[in-house]
């Protein structure tokens, strides 16, 4: 089932971020938003994984799990790296090790994320989106704070990871939509 979006209109008081915003992913498509800084992209993801309604217009999502790498990286400060992926995802200590392998993180495995750089907790969240069993990924600025080559390695091993999953990649930087192999490109 694709994810589809008819009219989408929100307004946070007299604020009008989204005006008729429509958009469509088929199953295991990559679609980039982009748009600049304020101009409702992170409204638009929140909406799609139905934490915030829309005032007006209609959504299709497909069954499942959705699973969100945030802009801000919603990590808990109390469990290590391993524990962030699977008490939040319920993934095997295996998964989890593979995942913090991929993200070049296999040397903090018992870090704790306030020990963390930026970049690193990015790559974690990252981590954890991929460890859920989601046909669904939304991903909000996702490869923010990653020097250029990082970025470069870690792109490269996400889309391996993304294969055949709906891909919905907001950023102002066209470069990343490339990057992830995005067939359909919208701005707001």
């Amino acid at each position: 089932m694709p994810l589809r979006l008819q009219n989408i209109d929100k307004s946070f008081g007299e604020k009008n971020v989204l005006t008729g915003f429509s958009m469509e992913a088929e199953e295991g498509e990559r679609v980039c938003v982009l748009g600049p800084s304020g101009g409702g992209k992170t409204t638009l993801l929140n909406i799609i994984a139905g934490l915030i309604p829309p005032d007006r217009g209609e959504i299709q999502r497909p069954e499942g799990k959705i699973a969100y790498v945030f802009q801000e990286y919603r990590l808990l400060p109390w469990l290590n790296a391993e524990e962030n992926l699977t008490a939040a995802t319920g993934c095997s200590k295996e998964v989890a090790r593979e995942l913090l392998r991929t993200m070049e993180l296999e040397k903090e495995i018992h870090g704790y994320p306030d020990d963390f750089s930026g970049g690193m907790k990015q790559r974690l969240s990252i981590a954890r989106a991929l460890a859920f069993d989601s046909s669904v990924i939304l991903m909000d600025e996702p490869f923010k704070g990653l020097d250029p080559e990082l970025r470069e390695r870690v792109i490269a091993r996400v889309d391996e990871y993304c294969h055949g999953r709906t891909v919905i990649l907001v950023t102002h930087d066209r470069t990343e939509c490339d990057m992830m192999k995005c067939t359909k490109i919208y701005e707001i």
